[in-house]
């Protein structure tokens, strides 16, 4: 009798060892399972809210990661460098699987981001970073979409103004991607000795660009030309220039919205840039998805620019 009961404690025993090692085994499995099939978490940093530009690339965002089924944070670190720094370092706590990082300066958040990078891919939209350690840069190529925008400025002083202009410019002084648009415009004058370029002058948001140009107008009487480099720039130039009903003047900008359309149509504004900036969102998302897949994507995906004048405007939606 005892041979018989310890004989059943041994194939108890071992029967349950087996049972423990088979249930291991299962858990083990569906943690992989777990891991392969969970929703994946992109966080993002953008730069502001407050300009249509950065909620069309948003929107682009969030179209593309719901087709694809996956999760987005969004935060707006509103030009904020320390503020973004942070919040790319939190991402990383909270386990995101990938980042889209707008950065709010084009040097000061690269260790952060090249901290991101080691550890989950980064793509970068709209502002380039000095630093090529980062999955792909997705956007405009800001000094030749200036350079364009300068080319067609210049074409119009030669046939309209007779090759003579005061040209002022209204922008972002510590943007770098506004003095790359600054960079690229000037080049398109290089060697036209009569037309004169005013100093670059502050105006990002409507009201600051309201009253730089108000201020403008009032010791730059005879400016032919402002050139407004951001969306806001040109609303406040706009509003300026009806404000102190001053018909002479155009604008040429960057980042054309309805308002900025009735201006081309009402002969205020002469020409404006426009970027794709739900092309870059959904882009970004691709790619950083692509990414975690394990294949292959392209360091540099530039996205192309349309110029909107009275010729085409009626086509901008």
């Amino acid at each position: 009798m005892k041979k018989v009961l310890s004989l059943g404690v041994v194939t108890a025993l071992a029967l349950g060892a087996l049972t423990g090692c088979s249930m291991e085994s299962s858990s083990g499995s569906d943690k992989k399972d777990s891991k392969d099939k969970k929703d994946l978490t992109i966080g993002v940093s953008t730069i502001t809210m407050q300009h249509q530009f950065y909620i069309d690339i948003d929107e682009g965002i969030k179209e593309e990661a719901e087709k694809l089924g996956v999760k987005v944070i969004v935060n707006d670190p509103d030009q904020d460098v320390a503020k973004q720094t942070s919040a790319i370092e939190d991402f990383l706590q909270q386990g995101v699987d990938g980042m889209i990082v707008m950065g709010t300066d084009n040097s000061a958040i690269v260790p952060a981001v090249e901290n991101a990078q080691e550890k989950v891919p980064v793509a970068t939209v709209d502002a380039k970073l000095t630093t090529d350690n980062v999955l792909t840069y997705i956007g405009t190529e800001s000094k030749a979409a200036g350079k364009q925008l300068g080319e067609y400025t210049k074409e119009h002083i030669d046939k309209d103004l007779g090759g003579k202009a005061q040209i002022a410019i209204v922008t972002e002084l510590k943007s770098h991607i506004q003095r790359e648009r600054v960079e690229g415009f000037k080049e398109a004058f290089k060697d036209s000795a009569d037309i004169k370029i005013l100093n670059s002058l502050p105006g990002y948001d409507r009201e600051e660009s309201l009253n730089t140009v108000e201020n403008l107008l009032q010791s730059n009487p005879d400016v032919d030309i402002i050139y407004a480099t951001a969306e806001n720039s040109v609303l406040g130039a706009k509003a300026a220039l009806e404000s102190s009903k001053n018909t002479k003047a155009k604008i040429v900008g960057f980042d054309l919205t309805e308002e900025a359309a009735s201006g081309i149509t009402d002969g205020t504004v002469l020409a404006m840039i426009q970027q794709q900036p739900k092309e870059m969102g959904r882009m970004a998302v691709e790619a950083v998805v692509k990414s975690i897949k394990g294949e292959k994507v392209d360091k540099n995906l530039p996205v192309p620019v349309v110029l909107y004048d009275k010729a085409n405007v009626k086509d901008f939606k």
